[in-house]
């Protein structure tokens, strides 16, 4: 009986297809093969995972995990449909030829559990900008890495832990300032995640320029954007500006919102020419139903959004000075600040006393500033804090004009 004792390997992510294949040590010919019975043989006892006997399935022995999940591919080989960790294991392919000649190979399965990456730029309080890497949710154990567009290692302090559920976290952290001097090529900084002897990984990539600095007075002209853009990539929006998940679907109404504070909040300022587009060019449904349902209105939509405007707009007025301040310094529309506070912290009203968010004890100030990848600035309600905010938001508005050079202005104003 022909038996391969050291099994095969295979390596899947988990929720995708794997293949098993019945690689014997000698060729077999496929029309002499009779059936083919595949099995999982580390546990107590052995499961049948799929036979296949004169090209019928016989699934009355099946194992109940494996009901709908298997096929028999030309070659005898089993794919596996959907895989998840408790997949991993040994499996022994069977090939019967004739009454009596029989020949067997195992195959290993290994399921691990990838993530997506994640990438944001953040100023440090001594002005410093830095690059973090970090990725959650992976088993086995990742290795991460910086690279430059060369694909060449670029220094930078990495972490890793394992979360209460056995998953594995990494992450890595580089000076701005040192990458681009070590950068080769066109300037991409390259995050990558993997897990070592498996062809599986896991990448994200920025592209480090000077766009990153702080920008010089005399520099740009006003603009209005719509936050909603974080919505083109919402890993990005996520890292960059840190807006929790289950609020993403409210930053729809947005657009909307930020009319009306145009209209009465900065009404003495001059729009002048608007370099990333005409907001009044982007067409928009405003508020959502659930979002009109979660405030308690009766309306929706467009009228919705006014409603919800008109809210916060008296709560809003105390913070004028500063919104302006920072708009003017920044090139940023006081109008757009004035929107992203009121669908983070509704005017600050949503924030507990020490000025972390009542919904997210991780979330900082009227903008919603996640400790956790950034070093907050200033009290909840300061300039200094504004300020921070608004810079990030620069960030990812250079990014969303650079990865669409191709979208005109209002597409990229839309996301």
């Amino acid at each position: 009986l022909p038996l391969h004792t050291s099994p095969g390997r295979v390596s899947a992510a988990a929720g995708k297809d794997a293949v098993l294949p019945c690689r014997l040590a000698t060729s077999v010919d496929p029309s002499r093969v009779m059936a083919v019975e595949w099995s999982r043989v580390d546990g107590p006892s052995p499961l049948i995972v799929h036979v296949l006997r004169d090209g019928e399935e016989l699934a009355k022995e099946k194992a109940p995990q494996y009901l709908r999940r298997t096929a028999i591919m030309e070659d005898g080989s089993l794919k596996l449909l959907g895989v998840q960790r408790r997949d991993s294991g040994t499996y022994r392919c069977v090939l019967l030829r004739g009454s009596s000649a029989e020949d067997e190979v195992l195959v290993s399965l290994v399921v691990a559990q990838v993530s997506e990456v994640n990438m944001s730029v953040r100023r440090t309080p001594a002005n410093e900008l830095l690059v973090h890497c970090e990725s959650s949710g992976w088993s086995p154990e990742p290795l991460i890495s910086l690279l430059d567009a060369s694909r060449d290692v670029l220094a930078a302090e990495t972490a890793s832990a394992v979360r209460p559920d056995g998953l594995h976290s990494v992450s890595a952290l580089a000076n701005v300032a040192a990458a681009k001097a070590a950068l080769t090529g066109n300037g991409t900084l390259i995050c990558r995640v993997e897990i070592p002897g498996m062809s599986l990984a896991s990448e994200n990539k920025i592209h480090v320029t000077d766009e990153f600095d702080p920008p010089e007075a005399g520099l740009g002209c006003y603009f209005v954007l719509v936050f909603a853009v974080a919505l083109v990539c919402v890993v990005t929006a996520v890292v960059v500006f840190v807006v929790p998940v289950p609020t993403i679907e409210k930053l729809r109404s947005l657009l909307q919102r930020l009319t009306v504070f145009c209209v009465r909040l900065i009404a003495q300022q001059s729009d002048g020419e608007q370099e990333y587009g005409d907001i009044t060019k982007v067409d928009t449904k405003g508020a959502s139903e659930s979002t009109a349902r979660a405030n308690k209105l009766l309306s929706k939509g467009i009228v919705a959004s006014n409603e919800l405007a008109e809210k916060d707009l008296k709560k809003m007025l105390k913070y004028k000075e500063n919104l302006v301040s920072v708009g003017e310094a920044l090139r940023v529309h006081p109008a757009l600040i004035a929107g992203i506070i009121s669908r983070q912290s509704q005017a600050g009203t949503k924030l507990s006393a020490n000025g972390y968010g009542e919904s997210d004890p991780n979330c900082f100030g009227l903008m919603q500033i996640n400790k956790n990848y950034h070093a907050v600035k200033g009290n909840p309600f300061s300039k200094e804090h504004v300020d921070q905010g608004v810079t990030f938001l620069i960030q990812l508005v250079k990014t969303m004009r650079r990865t669409k050079e191709d979208w005109t202005k209002e597409q990229q104003l839309k996301g």
